[in-house]
């Protein structure tokens, strides 16, 4: 083992389950190699007790026994599970800034309650800290923050539109440093008869719509605005389709389209949620999505949690234990089509990287147990940006913020050096004060 500095460090940290996240840190004098020791998960269900290699932004390695590359920092990580880094397939993140909506009744469909009196007042401070505050940029680390804190990598729900949106997790309409074009994946959250666009298939890879989001016919009605308009097709991704029933399942299924699902948002608005048994039973491809906060959950956990309730209480548990965390890696890789870049620990793959502490030996119900103090470190292409504070301050002293976390004592890493694009030198303080100072019912990161 080849280092310039050998620091030691042994992290223990009481589980409910009276287990330890042990993190023994060998620290090396190249910053961008690492080597990740312990339990690797996929979502295949394999568990490898081996290594992980990163150089740079790129996973180089993944065996049970990786050459150590010299000056790399090593890792060895016990009674923890090392994770694909979790995507978000759905999210309207910039408006993670407000609270809580309560609606004061159940809807048939979206257009109900984005009409009514009460939502309309609710949504006053998001365009008052959007169009005149000018904090679009704020408003968006604020929702990007909050999703890396539960071990979000990427989120699906950002205008391509700004350069501040270049650091922190990986935003996928803006392209996120994989090399893709600004038409790859395109996004419509407006009713489909307004949509009248060309979109060239050669080019666009994904085309994510909001459709039949209402228990209505008017709601289910969407899917054949949609066929009509020739965008059913295998690179279409459907937020929410919680009015369809066996029909648009099966024509879904015969043209390889997939599905988002966000249960909370549906169940808040609409007190019922996609039927995924068909989803299921037609083999549609599903990803989660936390959808925002205000009907959604407060975090990918919560969602998991609520998904799973869904499923054993109304659907006869068709998603079984090892398939929630392809929900949350592969599936919306392939659905935003970054399946090659993301949602994997392989070789050649970006270094997106979550360490939950185990919940037992399982990793699946690892992750449907697991709560914000159980993240034990984010990466984003190879770079740190969340954890527990002695691994971030030994590997990154001095860095990243202090934060805690229901009582638990984290580092989170907002200020950017190494891609100076606008606002990329803001911190935590920074951007919580001016969006406080604007708006002083701004939705906690830790609620």
């Amino acid at each position: 083992m080849r280092t310039s500095l050998h620091v030691l460090l042994a992290l223990f940290v009481c589980l409910p389950v009276s287990t330890f996240a042990v993190t023994t840190i060998v620290k090396g004098s190249d910053a961008t190699k690492y080597v990740l020791r312990g339990k690797i998960v996929n979502a295949s269900g394999a568990v490898l007790d081996g290594e992980l290699v990163i150089d740079r932004d790129t996973i180089v390695c993944v065996s049970a026994d990786c050459p150590d590359p010299a000056g790399a920092s090593m890792l060895t990580i016990s009674n923890a599970f090392i994770y694909p880094g979790f995507i978000d397939a759905h999210n309207h993140v910039a408006y993670n800034v407000l609270p809580k909506f309560t609606p004061p009744r159940l809807y048939m469909n979206r257009g109900q309650w984005q009409g009514a009196r009460a939502y309309t007042e609710f949504k006053k401070p998001y365009n008052l800290l959007k169009d005149t505050e000018k904090l679009y940029c704020e408003m968006v680390k604020w929702g990007e923050l909050k999703a890396l804190m539960s071990g979000i990598t990427a989120i699906q729900g950002t205008s391509p539109n700004q350069l501040c949106f270049k650091t922190l997790i990986r935003n996928v309409e803006n392209q996120s440093e994989l090399g893709t074009s600004g038409s790859h994946i395109r996004t419509f959250i407006l009713d489909i008869s307004s949509f009248h666009d060309k979109i060239d298939f050669s080019v666009t890879k994904s085309f994510v719509v909001h459709l039949a989001e209402g228990i209505d016919d008017k709601s289910r009605n969407e899917f054949q605005t949609l066929k009509q308009k020739g965008l059913l097709r295998a690179e279409t991704v459907i937020i929410h389709g919680t009015a369809f029933g066996d029909a648009e399942f099966a024509e879904m299924s015969k043209v390889g389209a997939k599905l988002v699902w966000s249960p909370q948002s549906n169940l808040a608005l609409y007190g019922t949620t996609t039927d995924i048994a068909l989803a299921v039973k037609h083999g549609v491809p599903v990803s989660l999505g936390v959808d925002w906060n205000p009907t959604g959950s407060d975090d990918i956990f919560g969602e998991l949690r609520t998904a799973a309730e869904q499923n054993a209480d109304r659907f006869g548990s068709v998603i079984r234990d090892q398939d929630w965390l392809s929900m949350i890696t592969t599936n919306p890789a392939r659905a935003l089509a970054l399946d090659t870049s993301i949602g994997q620990l392989a070789p050649t793959f970006k270094a997106d990287i979550t360490v939950l502490r185990a919940q037992g030996n399982d990793p699946h119900l690892t992750l449907l147990s697991s709560h914000l103090p159980d993240v034990e470190m984010v990466w984003v292409g190879g770079e740190l940006l969340y954890g527990r504070a002695t691994i971030l301050q030994t590997l990154k002293p001095d860095q990243c913020e202090r934060i805690t976390v229901r009582g638990s004592a984290q580092r989170i890493c907002v200020v950017d050096t190494k891609d100076p694009v606008v606002k990329s030198n803001q911190t935590l303080a920074v951007i919580r004060e001016k969006l406080q100072t604007a708006y002083p019912q701004l939705a906690p990161l830790v609620p």
